[in-house]
């Protein structure tokens, strides 16, 4: 089966728009194969956050989209506002709430997500995100990962895509971002995931270097390859166009990447090569999202989990006029 790297994006504004929640994540669980049961448990989370955020902040958003571990599928769920903030821990007990409901929302989220997780600053608003996979499922991957890929507001296709190969010593990002946006980038960007995905093997330049010749039938495309290695602590990145990457840890540094776009003129595709510390994130951007990212300037958000901080990346540097792209990786711990 193959997993859809496209977010979904829905405005919170009304009551009704919890509903229009409910039905898409019900849907995307259904495509995943979610059995009834945990397809009713994301229904349940889907609802519970949406309804937090219209409570708290008034306005918002959810984020919906289809995760994989392995050969296992699942839902992801992520609800941003921009309102008050929360206490977690204490909201997380049932029976506590700011907003004089009876407090259970965010305590049955946390029971029956498989996996969740919060972040949150007093004035500034919160993201929580949570995985859904089958019941009893254990992760299985040596690599973190989470992204949000959302489409030009307005439109229902997006012209960014990302996939990633997962080894057990090594992970290999893909991030690519089609040359304008609606169906000729997302017909760019589409040939070049499947590309990749058919053919992952070679390094980050071989690998471009073969999409390259790909992109050629298509409109074109910006895209970045990084390939990190457990064994080295190395992360080697071949990039074409203005697709962004960074390497977090005590310090922030930004990779380097070339001027061309795949599939038209381009220079030679080189590699630049970078440690890669244990405990350090990959951050990977489309320039739907604003070019100065420090997460030093988000407090507490490093260690959170990818799909958390790609959220929260979206909710405060997306342009709105692009489509946005947010992916992070982490290697997990022995």
């Amino acid at each position: 089966m193959e997993i859809s790297r496209t977010s979904d994006a829905i405005e919170l504004d009304h009551e009704a728009d919890i509903g229009v929640a409910r039905r898409r994540i019900g849907a995307l669980a259904a495509s995943a194969g979610l059995d009834e049961a945990r397809a009713g448990d994301a229904a349940l989370i889907a609802t519970e956050l949406a309804t937090n955020v219209l409570r708290h902040a008034r306005h918002g958003g959810v984020i919906l989209g289809c995760v994989g571990d392995g050969e296992v599928r699942g839902v992801s769920v992520i609800a941003w506002d921009r309102g008050p903030g929360m206490n977690v821990d204490a909201c997380v007990r049932d029976g506590m709430s700011t907003a004089g409901t009876p407090g259970k929302g965010l305590g049955a989220v946390t029971r029956i997500a498989t996996r969740w997780d919060a972040y949150t600053l007093p004035g500034k608003g919160c993201v929580i995100d949570s995985l859904i996979f089958p019941k009893y499922h254990v992760r299985k991957t040596q690599f973190d990962v989470g992204g949000v890929c959302l489409p030009y507001p307005g439109l229902q296709v997006c012209g960014d895509a990302w996939e990633i190969d997962l080894r057990a010593e090594r992970a290999t990002l893909l991030v690519c971002d089609g040359l304008g946006h609606g169906d000729g980038a997302a017909e760019a960007s589409q040939a070049i995931t499947r590309a990749f995905r058919d053919r992952p093997d070679g390094t980050p330049a071989q690998l471009l270097e073969r999409l390259h010749g790909v992109a050629r039938s298509t409109r074109g495309a910006a895209a970045t390859i990084v390939q990190i290695d457990r064994n080295t602590r190395e992360a080697t990145i071949a990039a074409v166009g203005n697709v962004s990457a960074w390497i977090v840890g005590d310090q922030q540094r930004q990779l380097v990447t070339q001027h061309g776009t795949l599939g038209q003129a381009t220079p030679r595709i080189r590699e630049e090569r970078y440690p890669f510390p244990a405990g350090a994130l990959l951050v990977v951007t489309s320039d739907g999202l604003k070019s100065r990212i420090d997460l030093a300037d988000h407090a507490g958000l490093r260690s959170c989990d990818p799909l958390t901080i790609a959220g929260v990346l979206w909710r405060d540097h997306a342009r709105g006029r692009d489509d946005a792209t947010a992916v992070v990786l982490r290697e997990v711990s022995a």
